[in-house]
């Protein structure tokens, strides 16, 4: 039954990754270039609107080998990478869902329910940072909105306050500590409103610790070759934080 969950939060997952791209672009042509693509899904080059049988999740792309049924143009490899990761993401934040499963508890079904828009707006945050180094304040807030939720379902539940605002002083403050020291040039100021979104949601000040270690980590091993003066942070953040989401009632074992 589990697997069977999980398989299904996948293919959610992916159906919603092709939503998250699609907002990507839809919401940079708008905000930067005022242009309108309308209600329905186009070609960007040759305005071409597309049918239901070319929104399939993963599967469309594959056999149109990533380009444009009409003119034949590449459709971009970030289609894929949203519908594949965001897919990866729901069945790693859906297994912490499943393992503490109870529908009959109404807290437990909110925090659900926020877990899954909140996954959703990271990776779209995730997505965003990572092709315009930029992370919208909508989604920012909209991110931080559902943390709470998460925040507040968990010490409904019967989790620990202190513990888990202990561990949105760590997260948020150190990463607003060097923004503010920096002035923006270590850390933007986008960086700390997602780590407070991250930090509500993690609920512990061991979890937040960890998805800081790991973040920092993944951020050198990627980046530090390519040698930039600019890093896309929160795309490192959104993984650390599915990663440690993914393991975290092992953790929390670990850190007692």
């Amino acid at each position: 039954m589990k697997i069977f969950g999980l398989l299904v939060l996948f293919l959610f997952g992916a159906a919603m990754g092709s939503f998250v791209c699609c907002q990507v672009r839809r919401f940079r042509l708008g905000e930067k270039e005022g242009k309108k693509l309308g209600k329905r899904s186009v070609c960007l080059k040759c305005g071409y609107q597309l049918k239901w049988y070319d929104n399939v999740p993963i599967v469309s792309w594959l056999m149109l080998k990533g380009k444009c049924r009409k003119c034949h143009g590449e459709i971009g490899k970030m289609e894929i990478m949203a519908e594949v990761l965001t897919g990866v993401a729901f069945l790693m934040v859906g297994a912490e869902i499943l393992d503490g499963m109870e529908v009959s508890n109404v807290f437990w079904i909110f925090r659900a329910v926020a877990l899954m828009i909140l996954t959703t707006t990271l990776m779209f945050l995730a997505f965003y940072d990572a092709k315009f180094s930029e992370l919208p304040v909508f989604g920012l807030w909209l991110a931080i909105g559902m943390g709470a939720v998460v925040f507040g379902m968990d010490w409904a539940m019967g989790g620990n306050v202190v513990d888990g605002l202990i561990g949105v002083a760590i997260f948020a403050g150190l990463y607003f500590g060097l923004y503010k020291i920096s002035g923006e040039k270590w850390v933007g100021g986008g960086d700390w409103m997602l780590c407070l979104a991250l930090a509500l949601a993690l609920d512990g000040w061991w979890l937040c610790l960890v998805t800081i270690c790991l973040a920092n980590t993944l951020g050198v091993v990627v980046m530090l070759p390519q040698k930039k003066k600019k890093v896309a942070f929160g795309p490192f953040l959104v993984v650390a934080w599915v990663v440690v989401m993914c393991f975290r009632g092992s953790l929390m074992a670990l850190g007692v």
